[in-house]
């Protein structure tokens, strides 16, 4: 005969302690709006859909700042966090080695979405924002010179550990992927120049996937031994492709104590990259107006062959 279950609100609520990770999402989501540098709203159990399957998907949250460009335009530029939470009881391992880009260029694909994505300079080129604002000096992801692309769970069964890394690439590291990638295809759509009086438009995206339990650096260096060590902070450069998606993208992994520190220097680099708009005004309100020229040539072309 089945016992009647413990109704007692201690009970219950240690339960979803124990059980559930909606405590630890809403922690974390807690945090990031309390973060007094840079106010953020954000949504909980973000959803999008898949570009694939073309069925729901979810996020543990979505967040987003802005900060204006020009008031009177009504030009802003906005940071958004794509981020999830595990609540993990066994290790998280992430392997490491050094990569000869530091400094250089981007790692992974440009985590920017928005309008104009190229720059006309003085003498009428057109340049890549990237290289045109020179975003590999200041943003994390091309800077860092350690960088992650496998990893795997340790999970321990009776006598001994055992080793895992679908449930973490597939329940956890695919969706996020798949919402930064829907997030800059959708909002690259809607931007499409209509006339040159359009305003500048930029977002700047942070995927993240906070840890509450133990987190590990593998280190595998060039040369010399390799080194196990408790890691806050770990860049994960993932390539995927599927039927419809095909990207490169660069995906933080921090402990939960590090957090207002992750906060801080995402901050820092998207003020940068708000002020670095600000100074090019020219190049850019130049960029908006040939390219809706262009974009207005094609137009007629068109219409004029049928």
């Amino acid at each position: 005969m089945n016992s009647r279950p413990n109704m007692d609100r201690q009970v219950i609520k240690q339960a979803i302690d124990d059980i559930s990770g909606y405590p630890f999402e809403l922690e974390i989501v807690r945090r990031i709006e309390k973060y007094e540098k840079s106010h953020y709203f954000i949504e909980p159990n973000f959803s999008f859909e898949d570009h694939d399957t073309g069925e729901a998907r979810e996020l543990d949250f979505h967040g987003i700042s802005a900060e204006p460009i020009s008031i009177g335009r009504s030009e802003y530029s906005f940071m958004v966090l794509l981020g999830s939470c595990k609540d993990n009881k066994y290790p998280y391992v992430f392997f490491t080695r050094d990569t000869p880009l530091a400094g250089i260029m981007l790692n992974s694909d440009i985590p920017i979405a928005g309008y104009p994505l190229e720059i006309y300079d003085d003498s009428g080129e057109k340049v890549a924002l990237e290289w045109y604002l020179k975003l590999h000096e200041f943003l994390h992801i091309a800077k860092t010179s350690i960088v992650s692309s496998q990893f795997c769970e340790l999970v321990w069964k009776t006598t001994k550990w055992t080793v895992m890394s679908e449930p973490l690439f597939k329940n956890t590291f695919i969706p996020i992927i798949k919402a930064m990638s829907r997030e800059i295809e959708d909002y690259n759509d809607k931007r499409v120049p209509k006339k040159e009086t359009d305003s500048s438009d930029f977002q700047i995206y942070y995927p993240l996937l906070v840890l509450k339990g133990p987190m590990f650096e593998y280190y595998v260096p060039s040369q010399g031994e390799s080194e196990l060590k408790q890691a806050e902070h770990i860049l994960l450069i993932r390539h995927y492709e599927s039927r419809n998606v095909k990207c490169c993208y660069a995906i933080d992994i921090i402990q939960e104590g590090y957090l207002e520190k992750y906060l801080d220097m995402i901050n820092g680099e998207f003020i940068r990259f708000v002020n670095l708009i600000r100074r090019n005004r020219k190049a850019v309100l130049r960029s908006i107006r040939k390219t809706a020229e262009i974009e207005a040539g094609k137009k007629e072309t068109k219409s004029e062959t049928g």
